[in-house]
Order: C-alpha cells, then sequence, then structure tokens
C-alpha cells in the first residue's frame, strides 16, 4: 500500500514509463504532471515507493509540451539518482517543492522499457522541451560516455593519475583495492567502480592513506606541493560480478566522464590477506576508522570464504588409549613439530594413563616428518596419542575445534605445544578444580618463563590508547617472580595456551570462534562465552607449567602479524566490548579457597 505524505492530492499525474540506469545510478521516467506545475529552477526532491521499499533523492525534472493532455497538464522527464529495486513493485513518486507535493501514479499499463529504449526515449523528448539549464542537466546526464573497454583517464583534464597495485576479491562480491591516486588540481568529482549491473562508490574520505615517497618523488618535477600519503587501501562492497569487466568511472566537477579498468582480481586467501596487512602502520583514531571501513569488513570476508567448506582431516593412532578418558589433551602443532618430542617425554613421566593426547597437525607439508616423529616418539616414550592432520592450514582455532570433535572426554584441556609440565600432577589439580565448583567454566594455569618468572596467572582488560582504545588482555604480574601463594584465584580471563573446560561446556558455546584469523583472542572470546553461561574463570595455581610464548608458532614476527593481532582485535570489540557490558573485574583479595 501506497504511504500517502501530508498535502498531497490523490493524483496529479502519472508515470508512463521507469527504469533504472546502471550506468547513470538512478531511475529514468516520462509521463504528465497537471497543469499546477511551476517548471521553475529549483530541483525538487523525489521519493519513489516500491512496496516496502522507498528510494529518495534529489530530481532532475524537465517539462516538455504533450498535446494529450495539455488541457489538464503538461509532459515531465524524470530522473531519480538510487539503488535498484524491483520495477514491478512500484507504487507511485511524490515530487516536494517549496513545501508543496505531487503524486504520480503509475500508468496502466506502466511500459516495460530497457535502460537503453528509457534513455533514447527521454532524449528524444526532452529536445522538444524549452531550452533552460534543466533541460540542459538532462542532456548532460543523458549523454554521459559509457566505457566501452578502453582506459579513457590518461586524456581528462586536468590531468588525474590512478593506478593500482592489485586487487583482491572479498567475496562474495566485495574488493579490496591497493594503489595510489593523485589529483593535482583537484579537479575529481567522484570515483565510481563499476562492475556488471552494479556500481558504488569509492569514498576517498574513507580509504587508509598509504605513504607512497617513491610516486611523489616521481611528480614532484611537474606538480609540486604533492604529499607522501597518495597511496590508498580501499574496500568497495557488493559491486564484484564473476565473468564481468570492473572498472573505475572518474567524474570531473566540469563534468567529464572518464575510465580506466581494475587489472585481474587476486582470489581470497591466508596469503592474501599477510600481503595486504604488511603495508600499513595505523594509530590511535585513525586505527578505529580503518578497521572500520577498509580492513575489518574485508579481512573478515575472506576468512569467512576460506571457511565455507571446512577442512578435511586424516586421524592416525599411536598406541591405545583410555576407552573412556577423564581429559583430552588437544594441542595444535604448527612450524615447531619438535615440540610434540619434548611434550611426550615430559607426558610420560607425569601424565596419568586416565588422559587422552590429540595433537592436531596445522601444516600439511610437515605432514611425513611429523609422522616419523609419531612413529619414534611412541617407540620411545609408550605414551598412546592420536594425531589428527588437517588438509590445509587453517589457524589456531579451527585445529583446536577439529580436536574438540574428537575428544572424548569429560574435560578438555586445550594446550599449546610450547607449554611443559613443572609440577607433575598439574592437570589433576584443573580437573578437580572444574570438578569440584560448578560455578568453574574455565581453569586456568600459572605459567611461567624458562628463568620462572611469570609469563600467565590470569588476564586482566586494559584500554590502550595508542590502539584506538581497544581493550587488550594483558598478563599482570608478567615477568615477576610469583609468590608462594597456591590458591584458585577468580580472574577476568585465562590464556589458550593452557585452559580447561567441562567438554559438555566447551561443546555448548561452539568451541573456538574461527572468525578470529589464525591466533589471538580467541581464548579470551571463549572466556567471555563461559562468563554467559553463568560461569566464572579461574586460575589454580598448583598447577604450573613452562610456556616458550610464542615459539610454538616458528617466529613470524612482521608487520602483517601485528595488524592480524588488530584485527583480531577489532573484531573482539564489536562482539563483546562494544555490544555487552562489561565482565565485571574481580579484586585482587578475591580468591576462592582451594578444594580439601
Amino acid at each position: 500500500m501506497s504511504i500517502m505524505q501530508p498535502g498531497v492530492d490523490s493524483s496529479q499525474g502519472c508515470i508512463d514509463f521507469l527504469s533504472y540506469s546502471s550506468s547513470l545510478d538512478g531511475w529514468i521516467g516520462g509521463g504528465w504532471i497537471d497543469l499546477s506545475w511551476d517548471d521553475q529552477d529549483a530541483p525538487p526532491d523525489c521519493l519513489l515507493e516500491f512496496g516496502e521499499k522507498r528510494i529518495s533523492g534529489q530530481a532532475i525534472a524537465c517539462a516538455f509540451p504533450r498535446a494529450d493532455v495539455r488541457k489538464i497538464g503538461t509532459g515531465l522527464l524524470l530522473f531519480v539518482p538510487g539503488e535498484s529495486a524491483r520495477r514491478d513493485d512500484f507504487q507511485d513518486a511524490i515530487l516536494t517543492r517549496d513545501g508543496r507535493q505531487f503524486r504520480l501514479t503509475p500508468s496502466e499499463p506502466l511500459e516495460d522499457l530497457s535502460e537503453a529504449e528509457a534513455i533514447a526515449r527521454t532524449k528524444s523528448l526532452v529536445t522538444t522541451a524549452v531550452r533552460s539549464s534543466r533541460r540542459a542537466h538532462l542532456l548532460r546526464l543523458l549523454n554521459r560516455p559509457t566505457y566501452a573497454g578502453q582506459d579513457t583517464l590518461e586524456a581528462l583534464q586536468p590531468p588525474v593519475f590512478l593506478e593500482l597495485d592489485s586487487a583482491c576479491l572479498c567475496p562474495p562480491a566485495g574488493l579490496l583495492l591497493r594503489g595510489w591516486f593523485i589529483d593535482p588540481f583537484k579537479s575529481v568529482e567522484s570515483i565510481r567502480v563499476r562492475c556488471g549491473s552494479e556500481s558504488r562508490l569509492l569514498d576517498t574520505r574513507r580509504w587508509i592513506p598509504i605513504a607512497r615517497p617513491d610516486v611523489r618523488e616521481g611528480f614532484a618535477r611537474n606538480f609540486g606541493g604533492l604529499v607522501d600519503l597518495c597511496g590508498f587501501l580501499a574496500f568497495v562492497g557488493d559491486v564484484y560480478s564473476t565473468g564481468e569487466t570492473a572498472y573505475f568511472e572518474v567524474r570531473s566537477r566540469s563534468g567529464d566522464v572518464a575510465f580506466k579498468r581494475i587489472p585481474q582480481i587476486r582470489s581470497p586467501g591466508v596469503d592474501t590477506i599477510k600481503e595486504t596487512l604488511s603495508h600499513l602502520e595505523l594509530r590511535y583514531d585513525e586505527l578505529a576508522q580503518g578497521y572500520d571501513h577498509v580492513l575489518g569488513p574485508a579481512v573478515k570476508a575472506m576468512n569467512d570464504f576460506r571457511m565455507l567448506d571446512g577442512v578435511d582431516y586424516k586421524e592416525m593412532r599411536f598406541g591405545e588409549g583410555p576407552a573412556a578418558p577423564r581429559c583430552s589433551i588437544i594441542v595444535p602443532l604448527y612450524g615447531r613439530i619438535d615440540f610434540m618430542e619434548l611434550q611426550l617425554a615430559f607426558f610420560s613421566r607425569t601424565l596419568g594413563r586416565d588422559h587422552e593426547l590429540i595433537y592436531v597437525l596445522d601444516d600439511p607439508t610437515m605432514l611425513r616428518a611429523t609422522e616419523a616423529l609419531a612413529t619414534s616418539c611412541l617407540a620411545r616414550f609408550r605414551l598412546p596419542f592420536r594425531l589428527v592432520a588437517l588438509s590445509a592450514n587453517m589457524g589456531y582455532a579451527p585445529a583446536n575445534n577439529v580436536g574438540l570433535k574428537l575428544a572424548r572426554g569429560e574435560y578438555v584441556c586445550f594446550l599449546n605445544s610450547d607449554v611443559f609440565p613443572k609440577t607433575p600432577d598439574w592437570l589433576n589439580h584443573m580437573v578437580e578444580t572444574a570438578a569440584s565448583r560448578p560455578e568453574v567454566g574455565v581453569v586456568g594455569a600459572l605459567l611461567v618463563f624458562e628463568d620462572e618468572t611469570i609469563q600467565h596467572e590470569g588476564c586482566s582488560y586494559e584500554v590502550l590508547p595508542e590502539f584506538a582504545g581497544w581493550s587488550f588482555s594483558l598478563h599482570p604480574r608478567k615477568g615477576r617472580y610469583p609468590g608462594g601463594d597456591t590458591g584458585i584465584q577468580e580472574v577476568e580471563a585465562v590464556t589458550g595456551a593452557c585452559l580447561l573446560m567441562p567438554m559438555a561446556l566447551a561443546r555448548a558455546v561452539g568451541g573456538f570462534d574461527e572468525g578470529y584469523v589464525i591466533g589471538d583472542f580467541e581464548d579470551v572470546d571463549l572466556c567471555r562465552k563461559a562468563q554467559g553461561e553463568g560461569r566464572i574463570c579461574v586460575v589454580d595455581r598448583r598447577a604450573r607449567l613452562y610456556h616458550l610464548e610464542r615459539q610454538s608458532q616458528g617466529g613470524q614476527q612482521s608487520s602483517w602479524r601485528l595488524n592480524l593481532t588488530l584485527y583480531n582485535a577489532w573484531r573482539f570489540q564489536n562482539r563483546w566490548v562494544k555490544a555487552a557490558a562489561p565482565v565485571p573485574v574481580p579484586s585482587e583479595a578475591e580468591h576462592l579457597d582451594s578444594p580439601a
């Protein structure tokens, strides 16, 4: 049903044809309007109603002589900028100018013209109109050049320079664009990305500026006053169609239009994410803006795509483990597979036979070497375990979730491969704490470095102004020597390097969130999910282990790694910090008594 506006008569004209023009990004229509319409220069506002969808914009309206309605009205041509809609749902157009409104209803039948036919019909009719600024504006619009497969940007005057270094697909239809742009005379009005029938404005205020001194120096002789920040990284959503040519449409303030083709589109994947994140150094407010408008939606789209089909795996048994294990220990392996040998050496002397071990190899290139090492470890240490080999490198969360799917224990302990027992009964203490206190959902341990200083005894959140004022999980007392306290303390969160949960709870909350990429923030996210179920997180200081910290990842330290951590931080803020009230901070003096 049409929504009537105050002061609108039942009908003051008709629309005879209405078609969407993807090349002009708006609706072209023609019909008639009653004689009270004053064809003055002020452009009217127009509301097009398509059932539940409403499109509004400032219209170009041009009257023309029309003999069949000369006693009651005049012919009218319209262009209304806006998005596409289902033409069959069109109900009416409402024009507003100087406080007066006119309602134009669709004729019976409403002519169904193609875009090209609608443009040709409108061109023919507008030439019969009296010469005016409205007529000239509409003719300019209708005569705007369209892309014919050739780049024409070099011919634009004053000169404009736009080049791309890479274009990456962000499924299903987004594009991540990295390149540089120089507009020395500030002559560009807009840049659009077009592909097939889709068109999106490239908002230069929302792209991430990147320093390109090489480009600036190359143009400095001919165009002085250029700045280093002429590079950019931009995200354009819902524009790309497979099999269609993507290109830029550059429009100057004088009304000229030029085109430049977007080169080959790269496929999404971890390597593309890493390469993209290797060119940035964002801090403070620019960090939030960059991730909100560019990196956040782009990386999320690429990561969601790589997770669509899940991952194949094969399971190998080395020895026979317990039929009904008390606890399942899940250890992802990546890079440093030799840590499996060290862990098994420790576990062979300290781990009870009522627990099961599951190693998840997240590095297919190391499969044969890991199989050989596993065979050797079973022969030497005689401790049974399972090895699960993933068909692709998926990252921390998916690797652990595969292990969680296969685990059979009453409890599950997520453990990094660079964590080694310091006390022989560490796991029994953690299981005992979880079993004896129903309010406990997550149990962490006291982790120390090789020099016996603290690496982790619980996490707390801290807002870091340099990083957009986001909340990061930090380790209080890290680097200090632990005291003699062997109690159990409630904390805000615990590290995934050693994290134990009841199996039923871990599965009920869905394990680790695979929206985080590679590894960071998945552990505190899991803690938040447990807290959402009314459980608390604790650290059992009786459970003590050594943690080499990040060596299990092969020592990957680079700009992409920091920026990927920041992506995960951005995801965590939007998922928990902005969306929900903060979790109460336990007092340092707030302890749970150790179980008897």
